[in-house]
């Protein structure tokens, strides 16, 4: 199952934002360089966070995030959002990712791709792992 799939479905059930805003705040917690990190949270408040973000998620305690914090960011600095846009998704855009039809239809062709008959095992696996 890849990430564009649930992407995919994300943007359907009008709530791709929550993955980008996830995503984007990895990639900040990973980043080293201060011009970097301020550029980032600069980045991460006006697309998703700020009143008239272009993709805003929906948050309690977005309204803290101003700009002094803005100026002097930390790699921690958005991780209680994070998280709860992780458990928004966990608990509520994964339960219905699992029953939409996208994913009852890949995990029927998983299924058949495992247990095709008269195929070998390392056949199988060479075809699955492309080796």
């Amino acid at each position: 199952m890849t990430l564009r799939m649930k992407q995919c479905f994300l943007k359907k059930e009008y709530s791709e934002e929550n993955l980008l805003f996830w995503l984007a705040c990895e990639d900040f917690k990973r980043t080293e360089e201060h011009n970097q990190m301020l550029k980032k949270a600069q980045h991460i408040y006006n697309t998703f966070l700020s009143s008239k973000a272009s993709s805003q998620v929906n948050v309690e305690g977005q309204s803290c995030i101003g700009e002094q914090i803005l100026n002097d960011p930390h790699p921690l600095m958005f991780e209680k959002l994070q998280e709860q846009i992780f458990n928004l998704m966990k608990y509520d855009s994964y339960s219905r990712f699992l029953k939409s039809e996208a994913f009852q239809k890949l995990q029927s062709s998983e299924e058949r791709e495992i247990s095709s008959p008269g195929e070998s095992a390392p056949k199988r696996a060479s075809r699955i792992y492309n080796t």
